[in-house]
């Protein structure tokens, strides 16, 4: 396998390449057909289509008038997403943070395709069904030979189920059966693919992710975090990709294993991170910026404050004068703009929300 590059790297990357490839692309929404022709792989196409297909699916469950832990009902409502892609209308402002998750994910499989696709199939239960791991297979482009070697295995000796124990025992096997077979070595596959869907030399690539590197390193090293005196942080942050939000039980209960793939980091991480020992509100603020890990501040400025740092320790301000969990959830949704990351601001919301005594 090729050395991957931290994953900081990979997510300024993948911003990089998102702006590229929305420069001078105005539609009134986005079709199938747009995102075909303006997008130059169809491993992004498909993963934009999973995360919209995905929702679709999630929102099912949520009604409560189905059975959502019959594997069958995804199969058949997948039958029809399918059908309804030729529907597809997603709003521009919507586009962006899908298509940054998007390439992300697909540097993710190109890059570590055994531990990425691992976590897309099995991220929630340890075994599909046939039917299930074959329906989420479309959603593979890259290494897509890995999935269909293990379906045809496990078709020949009648399993009635793909887990996660079998992917880690064939996988090591099947790369290499590809390299032995097509005389290509995976390394020559993975750098074949980037350099197509980056237009950039393998030489190229690697010192572009070399400077992205040193640029977060000094960043790192440089950027002070003071609540009074700091006055602006660089507008030029990355952040990373968080998926729907939801209660534990309700993501215990789901039945689509996919929907984590677009997630990050785990929604529970980020809980047990955020929720930090009980303090006296009465003597002490809630909501101080040195609580919030740095990587998480420059997510937060970026995606929800368009880099306005000031802006973001403005609303930390006004927060700490709420007296109840009500009053600062009515100024968090005054804050909002049409501009903020849903996903974020939902993050950073849950976040507020726990600083509350229940």
């Amino acid at each position: 396998m090729l050395a991957a590059p931290s994953t900081a790297v990979r997510e300024a990357y993948a911003r990089e390449l998102q702006r590229t490839w929305l420069s001078g692309k105005v539609h009134s929404t986005w079709t199938l057909a747009h995102l075909q022709e303006d997008f130059p792989c169809e491993q992004v196409v498909r993963l934009i289509l999973f995360q919209v297909e995905s929702r679709a699916l999630a929102a099912l469950h949520e009604i409560g008038y189905w059975d959502g832990q019959d594997g069958n009902l995804t199969i058949w409502m997948g039958d029809f997403l399918r059908r309804a892609r030729e529907k597809l209308a997603i709003h521009p402002v919507r586009l962006p943070p899908l298509l940054f998750n998007a390439i992300f994910h697909t540097l993710n499989i190109l890059l570590e395709p055994q531990r990425t696709l691992a976590q897309f199939y099995f991220s929630h239960r340890t075994a599909l069904t046939l039917g299930e791991f074959d329906f989420y297979s479309q959603y593979v482009y890259y290494f897509d030979f890995i999935p269909a070697a293990l379906l045809s295995y496990a078709q020949k000796n009648s399993l009635s189920v793909i887990d996660k124990a079998l992917w880690e025992e064939k996988v090591p096997r099947i790369l290499q059966v590809y390299e032995e077979e097509t005389q290509e070595r995976i390394e020559a596959y993975q750098q074949r693919f980037l350099e197509k869907i980056t237009q950039q030399s393998w030489t190229n690539l690697q010192r572009r992710w070399k400077e992205l590197e040193e640029e977060g390193e000094n960043l790192i090293r440089t950027v002070v975090i003071e609540e009074k005196s700091s006055q602006e942080l660089s507008h030029n942050l990355f952040g990373t990709t968080i998926g729907p939000t939801g209660s534990g039980e309700e993501s215990r209960k789901a039945r689509n294993p996919l929907l984590s793939a677009i997630d990050y980091e785990p929604r529970k991480a980020i809980l047990e991170q955020f929720r930090s020992p009980v303090r006296r509100a009465d003597t002490l603020r809630r909501f101080e910026l040195e609580e919030i890990p740095i990587h998480k501040q420059f997510r937060f400025v970026q995606r929800l404050f368009e880099g306005d740092a000031s802006a973001f320790r403005r609303l930390l301000d006004q927060l700490n004068e709420a007296p109840n969990a009500a009053e600062a959830q009515r100024i968090l949704q005054k804050s909002k703009t049409d501009r903020s990351d849903p996903d974020i601001f939902a993050e950073f919301e849950q976040w507020v929300l726990s600083r509350f005594p229940n």
